[in-house]
């Protein structure tokens, strides 16, 4: 009797499925195969070809064909593509651009390629990154500002629609491996939970993979992540810090990619947190530029200026405008000022060159694979310098986004801290106008200081003219359209069943062999927060728009900047004819995109009290151990409204201890936990105080409701805050009361660091414990009752 084999008959029953999905496939409808030959791309996914082998009754007469079958391939030779974003790094900063930080992996990038002089961003977080993924401009697709800013009107809902698919959605049709890795900033804030929506997350947007933050920001140190779909919590090994971490996570990925030997290019898009605040680097990297940048900041950027006009990267004849309104000349500045703003100046060159020394190994690994010489990598800020660290710069951002910002006097007992795990800082505008030199003004703005970038491309196997300077004007919906050509792919007119609004940028590819050719650029819009810009034919027309004033009162001013790169002459009065003609150009553009209304609102955006959260409005929440982080733009506003929050707990006979549930982290926020057999609640007011209050007696074995509840009695503006009672309760009796405690307008709204139960990631909120302090108890549940 012939014995059985079991692999034999998986493998007929496997086949015999095949043939029948072979056989469905060749009865369903299909779209004719195009002239040539070739898959028809403009619409995605592509249509799956025709099946053109032979079914007869059974397989020795029948021919099979595996094309309908197979996944899409990228056109024959398509590059793979690295598309690299730093955060907040100036047209200044970099090395290869005159700064005065050491970046010697991204100089060595320009050197193999090109050094673009004339790059434009929209001038702020989101709306770069959208206009980068989807060429096109920012209004257009709903990202007039930051996600979590989004107003309620079309140019400004902060969600992407589907009519404008990514780069990385449209790479994966066409096969390509996608990965995400760092700073996403595109999702709107409403999906900022473990429910999302996701359909705006990376995954949700062309990717395959991601690693990194939803947000705008996190700590370096101790970062908010998510993994794919899912938060994860933060990792706590000694010397952790973000920037090697997700550069550790890109290589893999590559790596994964490329040893699975499928012949497919990849598609990966690294975004750092550096150099945007918290400016956090290894204290080596900061010590570097001890002293560095005693001159002042005056000084450095005239060095800076006159660099780049040696390097070529900008005209000799260009002229270095006057300082920007509000910068004191450094000769005025006390001794005590002179210190505080070289440290933080200090710890942002560090910060920016340890992300230059990790890049540098992803170009070593992109080397040791032997794909470096057709990978298409590019590499762009987001927008300019930022003046978000006011005057005196900070060693806690959520101050100045309560309008109660650190003084020098706080800052000077703590300057060996800055740039560690206990200080979340920025560096004073003046350092910014420097990192932007030669140009006006600062990230948010529309003069070339906020919108003007570097910008580098190397791609080996098809760019020639190594470490030469490319002058035309282009911006940053342009990288679109330009790896579509680089990639020898169209412009899809649908995608998932989608009709595409068409593309707004123009390709670069052109420039890659020809540096002389005028741009093919025409004009280009600016707006952000209320200040606007227009470029056209080498002429630009820009206003600076004072917040809480008239708009009817900004003044225009004209440059053409084809011979006035630095916007040093306004020939408004001389020309007003041109500037008239532009003015309506920038209107008919605005409406066009979405652009209006005009809003200058600031955090006022972010802590509109009106507007929707993720959360349904209720009078209780229940909340469960062992679940994610809920973001504070997503979760029920409760800092100073009157609520309750009880914990429901189990304290077996050996006791218990660790976080019931907390929100923020060390720069402010609350926690609740048991500690040496108490019952215990911290309110951190912005690192400036900590109200504490605690169970006179020790809990004892069994079940417990432990409930802390906020009564306000005061409300304030600029600087925002409240003040307010509480009072803890186990069992329902009164143990501790606090009165008149500090709480802010807003904890963590931008990193993310929310409502937590049962442990506390990330930093701690009091230092009475170690993070994450997970409860060792039994935690049936927190409740959140809204008065």
């Amino acid at each position: 009797m012939a014995r059985s084999n079991p692999a034999g008959i998986v493998a007929m029953l496997a086949f015999a499925g095949l043939l029948g999905c072979l056989v469905a496939s060749a009865q369903e409808k299909v779209a004719p195969t195009p002239p040539t030959g070739q898959l028809d791309r403009s619409v995605l996914p592509p249509v799956a070809p025709a099946f053109k082998g032979k079914i007869g009754p059974n397989y020795k007469e029948s021919t099979p064909d595996f094309g309908p079958a197979l996944a899409v391939t990228a056109p024959e030779g398509a590059p793979n593509v690295l598309v690299i974003v730093l955060d907040d790094v100036g047209y200044g900063h970099l090395g290869c651009y005159g700064g005065p930080i050491a970046t010697t992996n991204i100089d060595r990038l320009a050197a193999s390629g090109l050094r673009y002089s004339n790059f434009h961003t929209t001038a702020l977080c989101s709306p770069s990154r959208g206009a980068l993924l989807t060429g096109r401009n920012h209004h257009a697709i709903g990202l007039a500002a930051i996600t979590e800013a989004a107003t309620g009107f079309p140019g400004n809902f902060g969600s992407i629609p589907k009519s404008a698919s990514t780069i990385s959605e449209v790479l994966k049709q066409n096969g390509y491996n996608t990965m995400a890795l760092g700073k996403w900033h595109l999702a709107p804030y409403t999906a900022y939970t473990s429910a999302g929506p996701f359909d705006r997350w990376p995954l949700g947007m062309g990717f395959e993979k991601y690693y990194g933050f939803l947000g705008g920001e996190t700590d370096q140190w101790a970062p908010l992540l998510t993994q794919d779909n899912h938060f994860i919590d933060t990792p706590t090994r000694p010397g952790y810090h973000l920037t090697e971490d997700l550069v550790d996570h890109a290589i893999a990925d590559i790596r994964d990619q490329q040893q699975a030997n499928t012949g497919r290019p990849f598609f990966s898009y690294l975004a750092l947190g550096a150099a945007h605040a918290p400016l956090h680097a290894p204290k080596d990297f900061i010590a570097k530029y001890k002293g560095k940048f005693d001159q002042g900041w005056d000084k450095v950027r005239e060095e800076i200026f006159e660099r780049q006009k040696k390097l070529g990267i900008i005209p000799k004849n260009a002229v270095l405008p006057p300082a920007n309104p509000g910068i004191v000349a450094w000769d005025e500045l006390t001794d005590g000022q002179k210190n505080v703003y070289c440290r933080l100046q200090e710890v942002f060159a560090g910060f920016v060159d340890h992300a230059d020394h990790h890049l540098g190994r992803v170009f070593a690994a992109l080397d040791e694979l032997g794909v470096r010489d057709n990978t298409l990598i590019m590499l762009v800020s987001d927008n300019g310098a930022s003046q978000e660290g006011l005057a005196n710069g900070t060693l806690n951002t959520d101050r100045y986004r309560n309008y109660f910002p650190d003084t020098v006097e706080e800052m000077i007992p703590r300057l060996d801290e800055a740039g560690s795990s206990s200080t979340d800082p920025h560096y004073p505008m003046g350092w910014a106008m420097a990192g932007n030199s030669p140009l006006k003004r600062w990230k948010q703005d529309t003069h070339s200081g906020g919108n003007t970038d570097p910008f580098i491309v190397s791609w080996p196997a098809k760019i020639k003219d190594a470490g030469a300077i490319r002058n035309q004007y282009h911006h940053i919906i342009d990288v679109v359209p330009t790896i579509l050509e680089a990639s020898g792919l169209p412009v899809p007119t649908s995608v998932n069943g989608v009709k595409q609004m068409p593309l707004h940028g123009a390709s670069m590819a052109y420039t890659f062999t020809d540096g002389a050719s005028k741009s093919r650029k025409q004009s280009q819009y600016y707006e952000m927060l209320g200040s606007r810009a227009i470029w056209a034919d080498g002429w630009t027309a820009v206003t600076w728009h004072k917040k809480d004033t008239a708009w009817e009162d900004d003044r225009w001013e004209l440059y053409h900047t084809d011979v006035d790169f630095t916007e040093a002459n306004d020939l408004a009065a001389k020309n007003p004819e041109k500037l008239k003609e532009l003015i309506a150009l920038w209107d008919g553009e605005a409406k066009k995109y979405n652009v209006f209304p005009l809003d200058d609102r600031r955090y006022e955006r972010v802590a509109d009290p009106t507007r929707p959260v993720a959360a349904v409005a209720r009078q209780q929440y229940t909340y469960y151990p062992g679940t994610s982080i809920l973001h504070p733009l997503a979760a029920p506003q409760i800092l100073g409204k009157a609520h309750t929050i009880t914990a429901h707990v189990e304290i077996s006979q050996e006791g218990a201890e660790g976080v019931l549930a907390c929100s923020g982290g060390e720069f402010g926020g609350w926690t609740l936990f048991i500690q040496d057999g108490k019952f215990h609640y911290v309110h951190n007011y912005l690192k400036l105080q900590e109200a504490h209050a605690a169970s006179v007696k020790p809990l004892s074995p069994g079940r417990h409701t432990l409930s802390v509840h906020f009564a306000p009695t005061e409300s304030h503006l600029k600087p925002d805050y409240f003040i307010g009672n509480v009072k803890l309760f186990v069992d329902g009796e009164q143990t501790a009361e606090l009165k008149g405690i500090k709480v802010a307008g807003q904890y963590s709204a931008v990193t993310g660091y929310g409502l937590l139960i049962g442990r506390n990631t990330g930093t701690p909120v009091s230092h009475e414990y170690r993070a994450p302090f997970a409860f060792t108890g039994k935690l049936d549940k927190v409740t959140l009752e809204l008065k």
